[in-house]
């Protein structure tokens, strides 16, 4: 027993002691925990870094992020603003504050485990597909709630809540706002949660059904490529039937729909589920088995006779002459051979017809029937209608350049739109109208047609089709005996399965064809080959290929007409040297191909027509030290996201590595670019101009500068030996990011920043060395010396630049009158936002975050601080500071007794003393919450 004791308390005496010694590391290896610490912190930095580029490229591409890797980042991003600068001492500084060491060692300690706990963690994909939005999101701007309209939508929203009918038809003839209708009874009945889901997909005269399922599974965040057809239709079932309440509306039906293959529940077992029909036909709601045979009618009254009134009044706006009104009304009254017009359209179609003919313009007129030949719907870019408006030779042989063509397109466009032939889309893009696209068939006489494979008599019976749209088998295609000596557009989007080789006898059968697109929508691309001769297509002007394996297109280099080649999710051999002597070849697209050999831009740089290049994510090993010819447009990335954010409105955009380029290339395409977004270099150059530009180019073009990885360059603009007037830079740019760019010292003089009046967002992340965003001698300048700096500057983010003392030198009242976002993190250094005391109005602020920045002082010195040099110490800082005087007319602090005042003092905590602050400012207009972090 005696033995047992004396081993117990051993072992307690050892596990006291142990325990002991553990814990006085807190105090005497304090130094150590803290270096511990900050090395894990910043492998953790490194790792939470990457953790964010891909939630960028996830977010690119449309993605959401998953809640667990979220919260990793969150979780991280609380131990990285960690501070372990801080230190408390007794005696006046020459004792260690032991009980305060004890804490924080022993604090540190545990979050050095939790950093290792999560650099444990693995994710393999960051990525959560996201749930397209349903009928919400379209826009009520077209609806008008005319009275005979309101009684329709109650009657149809009565029938769509009663629990008995499973399929409710909406029936009407086109264009009388059935669609319209549908959508804001949808919105109605998913805002007021009778519905959990409400999702519409437009069938059409040819169904697709794969594309019928992907609208309807991607709104339910329902993922299916990849399923084969039999499983898609099961699990979309599956879905649609798990009790949630769910309203599918169906919308431009013209028969009989399967539900069984797609996936639809029918009515014995819909659960939640129900069906919306909307179509023109009878015969369809008979089929279909409305339930209760119940439905909805529209009929076509006075009031909704609005669009034939607004197309004709369009085009007699501007016309002041009386006999021509004169002669537009004996149009209108005279009777017109109506063919198979039916009864109800006469009307309509003798007003549209009449807008169409006061066109008075053949380019317009071509133009409003390239767009008849789009599905219903379907929304048209102008960059789409241009590609096609110069295959078909809308704008005559010699329209000039492409830039000129798409001059033409948007003048003709316009034309269109001001009489009400198309209407304009959010994006911008055009669509048109039910009855107006039916009108411009009737007009044609059919000579466009859209078919599916189980229409192929539609088309072997007409001689006269000039537009082409199939939907189908390739194969089935290929081998379909139609009289194709009219035919000028053909616009394949096919099924494809196994090898499948292109006959001569096909091409042989469209000698006219001038635009040819195909394109596969199986998952990836399948093996597509060419004949050996292209020689019949003699009038091609535009190529089209997608998601096939070409291997050798050498034989694309013998069609002398060719001018656009556009190649997309292709796979090719290479880029044949054949294509260099053609003499109009104009557009070239490589977007996501893989070449398989060679450098491809030994071929471009030859090229002695081509205008316009978009070389997007299909570089290759070969690609080195590219050259270009001198190019109107071009948009070069290698990354596979990045281009979704060239919209049109930028025809000139890079997004690449520095070394990608020859000097001449790159000088090239800085002097050229509106977006610039370059990363890494070796090549010792310091600043943009004169480094590698000369100060008289001034990269005036400039919209958005990215620099990331930039190791080398100080500053963007050096104007130090410069004596005369410093030329206008960057007069047009308006957003700049500089992201790790480690030896960048100051960004802007102030000459230059004087002359950035359109900037909007400065953002300057992770550069270190960072002393100065503006540099200039405030003590020498003069208010006036500042005026007009930044005037349309929206936001501003500064993160991790640890020499900066201030973010801006000085401010006068034209200043930042649109700043809207003031962000500011772990920047060690920072005392002051502004280097000058100024009378600062920031009426339009709407946010601003002080996070970890241990040093902060104020917004501004105070006066007395203003004199002298940088490395003084201000009276200011030297006294022992409990609270500062926030002196700033459009903000107060809110939550204390002078609330209402214009100077109030926020108060501050010393650096001995760490805080987190929560404090809530007062705009003019708003209320919000800043997080200040000491």
């Amino acid at each position: 027993m005696e033995c047992f004791l004396t081993e117990l308390g051993k072992l307690l005496k050892e596990k006291v002691l142990n325990k002991a010694i553990e814990k006085s590391r807190n105090i005497f290896c304090f130094t150590c925990i803290v270096k511990e610490f900050n090395e894990e912190k910043d492998k953790l930095e490194k790792v939470r870094l990457t953790m964010r580029e891909q939630f960028q490229v996830a977010t690119n591409k449309g993605k959401g992020i998953k809640s667990n890797a979220r919260f990793w980042e969150e979780n991280a991003e609380k131990l990285i603003q960690e501070n372990t600068e801080r230190k408390q001492s007794w005696f006046f500084g020459f004792c260690p504050d032991c009980i305060w060491r004890y804490k924080r060692g022993e604090d540190l300690s545990t979050k050095t485990k939790e950093i290792r706990k999560l650099m444990e963690v693995k994710f393999e994909n960051v990525e959560l597909d996201r749930h397209l939005p349903g009928v919400e999101r379209y826009s009520s701007q077209y609806y008008i709630p005319f009275e005979s309209r309101n009684l329709k939508y109650e009657d149809l929203l009565d029938a769509l809540r009663d629990d008995s009918n499973y399929i409710t038809a909406l029936r009407g003839m086109g264009g009388t706002g059935k669609t319209t209708l549908a959508k804001e009874v949808g919105k109605q009945l998913k805002t007021s949660e009778q519905f959990n889901h409400v999702i519409k997909t437009t069938v059409s005269f040819t169904p697709n059904i794969e594309k019928i399922q992907d609208d309807i599974a991607g709104s339910l965040g329902l993922e299916l490529e990849g399923i084969s057809s039999s499983n898609r239709q099961n699990k979309l079932w599956s879905r649609l039937t798990n009790g949630e309440k769910i309203l599918l509306i169906l919308d431009d039906v013209w028969e009989n729909l399967n539900f069984e293959d797609i996936g639809i529940p029918k009515s014995d077992n819909h659960e939640g589920c129900k069906v919306l029909v909307i179509t023109r036909i009878l015969k369809v709601c008979n089929q279909m088995a409305v339930s209760s045979r119940r439905e909805v009618k529209l009929q076509l009254n006075a009031k909704d006779y609005q669009l034939q009134l607004v197309t004709v009044a369009s085009s007699l706006k501007d016309e002041k002459r009386l006999e021509e009104w004169d002669i537009s009304l004996k149009i209108l009254q005279k009777p017109v051979s109506m063919g198979d017009v039916g009864i109800d359209l006469v009307d309509v179609y003798k007003c549209l017809k009449f807008s169409y003919e006061f066109l008075k313009d053949k380019k317009a007129e071509g133009l409003f029937h390239l767009c008849s030949t789009f599905p219903e719907d379907a929304e048209i870019s102008t960059e789409v209608l241009t590609r096609l408006g110069i295959g078909v030779g809308l704008f005559g042989d010699d329209y000039g350049s492409y830039k000129d063509a798409r001059i033409q397109a948007a003048t003709s466009k316009n034309k269109l739109l001001d009489c009400y032939l198309l209407l304009e889309t959010k994006k911008g893009d055009v669509k048109m109208h039910d009855l107006v696209r039916e009108v411009a068939q009737l007009i044609r006489k059919n000579e466009a047609k859209i078919v599916n494979k189980s229409q192929k008599s539609l088309v072997e019976s007409d001689k006269k089709i000039k537009y082409l749209i199939c939907e189908g088998n390739l194969r089935d295609l290929f081998a379909n005996k139609f009289d194709g000596s009219e035919l000028e557009i053909l616009i394949g989007d096919m099924d494809m399965t196994g090898f499948l080789q292109i006959p001569i006898s096909f091409f042989k059968n469209i000698p006219r064809l001038r635009v040819l697109n195909l394109s596969c929508h199986n998952s990836y691309p399948r093996c597509l080959s060419l004949p050996q001769s292209m020689e019949p297509l003699s009038n091609i002007r535009s190529l089209s290929f997608a998601k096939v394996v070409l291997s050798d297109i050498s034989v694309f280099g013998g069609l002398q007409s060719l001018e656009t080649l556009e190649l997309t999710h292709c796979e090719i051999d290479e880029l044949p040297h054949e294509i260099e002597k053609l003499k109009n070849f104009r557009l070239l697209k490589l977007e996501k191909c893989k070449i398989r050999n060679n450098n491809p831009f030994e071929v471009i740089q030859r090229c002695p027509s081509l205008e316009e290049l978009y070389f997007l994510d299909s570089f290759n090993g070969f690609c080195k030290e590219i050259t270009l010819p001198t190019l109107q447009r071009y948009r070069l990335s290698d990354v596979s996201y990045y281009h979704y954010r060239m919209k049109d409105p930028i025809s000139r955009g890079v997004f690449l590595k520095w070394d990608y380029f020859s000097e001449a290339t790159l000088k090239f395409v800085m002097e050229t670019a509106e977006l610039l977004h370059l990363e890494g270099t070796d090549k010792g150059w310091r600043n943009l101009m004169p480094g590698i530009l000369p100060m008289d180019n001034g990269m005036n073009d400039l919209i958005d500068l990215v620099l990331e990885n930039c190791h080398q360059i100080q500053c963007l603009v050096d104007t130090k030996h410069i004596k005369s007037k410093v030329p206008s830079v960057f007069s047009n740019l308006k957003n700049v990011t500089l992201r790790s760019c480690s030896m960048l010292v100051s960004v802007f003089d102030l000459s230059t920043s004087r002359g950035l009046l359109l900037l909007e967002k400065l953002e300057i992340i992770d550069c270190e060395k960072l002393e100065n965003i503006i540099t200039t001698d405030c003590d020498n300048d003069n208010n006036n010396s500042c005026n007009s700096m930044f005037p349309n500057l929206k936001f501003l983010c500064i993160e991790k630049c640890h020499q900066l003392q201030f973010i801006l030198p000085c401010h006068s009242a034209g200043d930042f009158l649109l700043l809207e976002s003031i962000m500011i993190r772990s920047c060690d250094e920072l005392k002051y936002i502004f280097g000058q005391h100024q009378d600062v109005k920031l009426a339009s602020l709407k946010e601003l975050e002080l996070l970890v920045v241990p040093n902060f002082i104020n917004i501004f010195p105070e006066p007395s601080s203003i004199k002298g040099s940088s490395n003084s110490i201000s009276k200011l800082q030297s006294e022992s500071v409990k609270s500062n005087t926030l002196a700033w007319s459009q903000i107060c602090c809110f939550g204390y007794k002078s609330r209402g005042s214009t100077s109030t003092k926020m108060p501050l905590v010393s650096k001995d003393e760490p805080k987190d602050c929560s404090i809530t400012l007062v705009t003019p207009s708003h209320i919000f919450i800043y997080s200040f972090w000491f």
